[in-house]
């Protein structure tokens, strides 16, 4: 575990929401160019939502079909949804928050046990990041990132990065497992949470470097899935909320 203390105060947000029942499953979130409101998903659909930060409304766009939609990346009147299940892929929804949104489909080449949970907008290099919540190989401590070119729209084969659960867990039977991706817009270091087993936030630099890994409140986040940084540098968590506890959104100010 990393005895650098985490540069943001995780006890206490700068503004914290609570979601109505019916978006308990949020799984992603990613913040919009204005800094005043976020997109996210959910496990029940692939639909995204809007989330208006200052009047707390939420608006629903066009449902395109059923399925788990596990995190989101807007880029512009571009997002771009991560869908686990099956076979693994990319939903492109140009103009996406129209009726009539056109909509592109990539399917990733990753296995089921995979698991990729994860997304972000890596705006500098063109291309999104993926984060893998399982491995295709049994007992197996490493979880793996990937990168998926926009230009191209393919993903590369090999992980950009490996997540070694030995660099900060002792125990050996614990592996943390990532359920959401996020680059710091002025470092551009890598934050990633897990919510199943561990719950911690790790960081990583691009070049694969490990930074730090810190353990999150249980009371406070019950199941941290969502991870995002505004333009202005404030991070965004996200939990899953459970029987009698609503989903919460969470705002952290940027050390300064």
């Amino acid at each position: 575990m990393s005895h650098k203390r985490f540069p943001y105060d995780l006890s206490t947000p700068t503004k914290s929401y609570s979601l109505p029942n019916k978006y308990r499953e949020i799984s992603g979130i990613s913040p919009l160019a204005s800094n005043n409101s976020l997109a996210f998903v959910q496990d029940e659909a692939v639909q995204i939502y809007n989330f208006d930060l200052i009047s707390e409304t939420i608006s629903e766009y066009v449902k395109h079909e059923d399925g788990d939609s596990e995190d989101i990346a807007v880029a512009g009147n571009t997002a771009y949804l991560l869908k686990a299940g099956k076979h693994p892929a990319i939903y492109e929804f140009t103009n996406y928050t129209r009726k009539n949104a056109y909509r592109e489909y990539y399917e990733l080449g990753l296995r089921k046990d995979q698991d990729p949970e994860g997304l972000c907008h890596d705006v500098k290099r063109n291309r999104l990041l993926i984060a893998c919540k399982g491995s295709s190989k049994k007992k197996d401590r490493t979880r793996s990132v990937y990168a998926f070119d926009l230009q191209s729209k393919q993903m590369d084969h090999s992980p950009i990065l490996s997540i070694d659960s030995r660099d900060f867990l002792n125990d050996s039977e614990e592996t943390f497992n990532p359920s959401g991706i996020a680059i710091h817009p002025r470092s551009n270091d890598l934050y990633i949470i897990g919510s199943k087993g561990v719950k911690m936030i790790v960081c990583y630099g691009l070049n694969g470097n490990f930074k730090g890994a810190w353990m999150l409140d249980e009371n406070q986040l019950i199941q941290p899935e969502g991870i995002a940084f505004m333009q202005s540098g404030e991070l965004v968590i996200s939990s899953e909320g459970r029987e009698g506890k609503k989903a919460a959104i969470l705002i952290f100010s940027e050390p300064e």
